[in-house]
């Protein structure tokens, strides 16, 4: 063993123990990772929350009794209880307006995201007669032929979260 050898070998050590003792690098794939987590999370969130059950902090009781003076504060309750802490998140319900012929949005909740967000959906069917009076969701039935309560109303239901 030579003497130039000893010395490019304790080099090449010394260089591999600083490399590994150097802070972590961050790199744009591993913040891709939280946010398919987040992804992951929302739609387990929604999935548990929509169900037909007649507890208060389901998906289909809120729909069923939004209207001008109900707040679904216990749905929201179980939605932060499902996210992790630094996830905050809106709510929005989107519905076929019967009398423009538009799709509208119906916020639950309205807080202001960051620039990256991830959105979770789930689809619900509600018969119109099940709807609140006072519902922004109602068929009015003058406008459609027959007067049949049991006409089906479609819900999109976004769940849009980020991290804080």
């Amino acid at each position: 063993m030579t003497l130039e050898s000893i010395i490019a070998s304790v080099l090449m050590l010394s260089v591999a123990y600083f490399l590994f003792q150097s802070t972590m690098i961050i790199s744009p794939i591993s913040d891709e990772v939280v946010y398919v987590q987040i992804k992951q999370y929302g739609d387990d969130a929604l999935r548990i929350l929509n169900n037909e059950s007649n507890a208060e902090d389901t998906l289909q009781y809120a729909l069923k009794h939004i209207n001008g003076t109900y707040m679904p504060d216990k749905l929201i309750s179980s939605l932060k209880k499902l996210l992790p802490g630094y996830v905050d998140f809106n709510l929005q319900v989107y519905y076929l307006n019967q009398t423009t012929g538009r799709i509208q949005v119906y916020n639950i909740t309205s807080k202001t995201p960051t620039s990256t967000t991830v959105t979770s959906s789930t689809y619900l069917v509600l018969k119109n007669g099940e709807l609140a009076d006072g519902s922004p969701f109602k068929i009015n039935t003058t406008d459609v032929e027959g007067t049949n309560s049991n006409i089906p109303v479609l819900f999109e239901v976004r769940l849009i979260m980020w991290r804080v």
